[in-house]
């Protein structure tokens, strides 16, 4: 049976009351491991492009769709991922998404053509998919709203990790062999991780918040009690009595989920809407940045006639770039919100693309380079727990997945990692990132007049806001505090 009322409320009272311990720190690199892993993948493909166009004869349209590939399957499956993460659980999807996309890509080095291994990277993303949305999701529910933006952070800069290893682990591997082994020894590489999944089924709880909506109040309870009692034993000390204030109070609904088509198109009612339309916008305009770089960024600085060795050295750099920028912007948007460090960020990737697309000289490119993916990449963070904040408990990945897929990963991922080199072979480098920037800029604004800040509220407070004065009735006597 669901929880009651007063049972959800205290178990969210226990959870936001947790204090940062190794605990926390445990659970959030255990998410982090998948999406290093998952960043490996993804990343791969990059440093391969430039042996398997002249290997394969592609043409810049097929070079296209084969950097988009996975970005399709992630865009399909993202949404049908976060249903199911909102009626089977968290836990269950993510693990799936792992097994599905490493064992894919273990194949895919057995590609025996172009159209083979475009078909098999298409169909890893819809493992991909899961695995990018259900580490935010379990931030949100498992960790305080004091510090989740922080460790928000530390996910990203897991996947930044993922990334740089690519073109370091490329230096090593891709001059070993010759051009048609190199790139099926490095996709073999890439589907090893595997095994991790072993120890997310091992280690990583289910969010308690999800299984006590869910009606597995005991399952919940159980978990939250052995966080405790680990939590206990690191402070040496007992916690604090929880606490419920009244805006946690007002905010809570009792009713079950119920996960159908109508949960995926609840996000596009009120009042959803309009926050699911301006964070559909600025995903596009933050992840087409970051696919140009992703996926491109080796192919450009080959166009300057620079050896594979080099091209690898300068990407590796330029890559590098992001992860200080996803540990800077995870602090910032607990200390100033999510809204302003989002702008910050924002302005200053358009300000790197816009200059890298003008720039000829290579060590320049790398500089603007350097910049556009530290500001793009780097704003994700805050970006991605900020429109899991949208949501409430019982339709959140639902709304994450929807934001992501549409404007990131389908706009932002595949129409323009698409669309790019074909831009780039008519237009010129300078001209199409100079498109790319005033995108960004339009979905900047929309962004920053239309999203609601959501920094340093609990998941509950969150919901109620979401849902409006309307469902804030019921106790409305209640004292500002109270303990249970």
């Amino acid at each position: 049976m669901p929880a009651t009322t007063g049972e959800s409320l205290l178990l969210a009272a226990r959870l936001q009351r947790l204090p940062t311990t190794r605990y926390t720190w445990a659970f959030v690199l255990l998410l982090a491991g998948a999406l290093i892993v998952e960043a490996f993948d993804i990343g791969s493909l990059s440093v391969i492009l430039p042996i398997l166009k002249p290997l394969m004869h592609l043409s810049a349209m097929e070079v296209g769709l084969l950097a988009a590939s996975s970005t399709v399957g992630i865009t399909i499956g993202m949404i049908p991922a976060g249903l199911l993460a909102d009626h089977f659980g968290r836990k269950p999807v993510l693990i799936g998404g792992v097994l599905w996309f490493s064992g894919l890509t273990l194949v895919s080095a057995m590609a025996p053509d172009f159209r083979t291994l475009l078909i098999l990277r298409g169909l890893s993303g819809l493992g991909m998919g899961a695995t990018f949305i259900m580490p935010y999701a379990l931030l949100v529910e498992l960790v305080s709203s004091r510090t989740r933006a922080a460790f928000s952070g530390i996910l990203e800069s897991a996947l930044g990790i993922g990334y740089v290893t690519v073109p370091i682990l490329g230096l090593v591997v891709l001059p070993s062999f010759a051009p048609e082994i190199a790139w099926r020894v490095f996709l073999l590489i890439g589907g090893l991780p595997i095994a991790y999944v072993w120890v997310l089924w091992k280690y990583l709880p289910e969010s308690p918040r999800w299984l006590s909506r869910a009606g597995r109040s005991d399952e919940a309870e159980r978990i939250v009690a052995a966080i405790e009692e680990r939590v206990e034993q690191l402070i040496g000390a007992p916690l604090p009595e929880p606490v419920v204030t009244r805006e946690l109070e007002m905010s809570l609904g009792s009713e079950r989920q119920r996960v159908s088509l109508r949960t995926a198109l609840e996000v596009w009612r009120p009042p959803y809407l309009v926050r699911t339309l301006a964070m559909t916008s600025g995903a596009f305009g933050t992840f087409a940045l970051f696919y140009v770089a992703v996926n491109y960024i080796p192919s450009l600085f080959e166009a300057k006639s620079i050896g594979l060795s080099n091209v690898l050295i300068l990407s590796l750099i330029v890559t590098s770039s992001q992860i200080p920028g996803k540990l800077l912007n995870g602090v910032l948007s607990d200390f100033l919100g999510r809204k302003p460090t989002y702008a910050l960020f924002a302005s200053a990737s358009l300000v790197g693309a816009y200059f890298f697309g003008q720039s000829s000289d290579p060590i320049v490119m790398m500089g603007w380079g350097c910049l556009f993916l530290f500001a793009a990449s780097g704003s994700a963070p805050s970006y991605k727990m900020w429109y899991a904040e949208q949501y409430p408990t019982p339709i959140r990945a639902t709304g994450q997945s929807t934001c992501e897929s549409i404007g990131g990963k389908l706009l932002g991922g595949v129409v323009w990692t698409a669309v790019f080199p074909v831009l780039v072979d008519a237009f010129g480098i300078g001209t199409t990132m100079t498109l790319i920037a005033v995108i960004g800029l339009v979905t900047l604004l929309v962004v920053i007049v239309f999203a609601p800040e959501t920094a340093g509220h609990s998941a509950e407070e969150l919901e109620g806001q979401a849902r409006g004065p309307r469902n804030g009735l019921m106790n409305q006597h209640a004292p500002a505090q109270e303990k249970i």
